[in-house]
């Protein structure tokens, strides 16, 4: 059995580093159920452990909102949106990035 991959394009942006904002795509195993927050974990714990993003403990019950972005343009949880395919990752609000995924409050 084959394994299938999806291709996640992520928000990247370090205002100390970068001049511009840029997308970044990776190859992450697909896992039927998976959230666009198990993708992000994959990312940083295989693939690029600069990724910066809002992940918890508590995160996978969708009580504190802290983890919202934008999934293929539409506002979400990350911790709680359901993703196949091929999936972009953005934060909400461009304007206010601290560093990639993460934004000011």
């Amino acid at each position: 059995m084959s394994e299938k991959n999806i291709n996640v394009k992520v928000f990247r942006y370090d205002p100390i580093g970068d001049k511009e904002p840029y997308y970044q795509d990776f190859e992450v195993p697909f896992v039927e159920g998976m959230s666009a927050m198990d993708a992000l974990d994959y990312i940083y714990q295989n693939l690029d452990s600069t990724l910066a993003y809002y992940d918890h403990a508590g995160c996978s019950l969708g009580i504190c909102a802290r983890c919202t972005g934008r999934i293929n343009g539409k506002a979400g949880l990350l911790c709680q949106t359901p993703v196949s395919g091929e999936v972009t990752l953005e934060p909400t609000k461009k304007d206010k990035v601290l560093k990639d995924l993460v934004m000011k409050r």
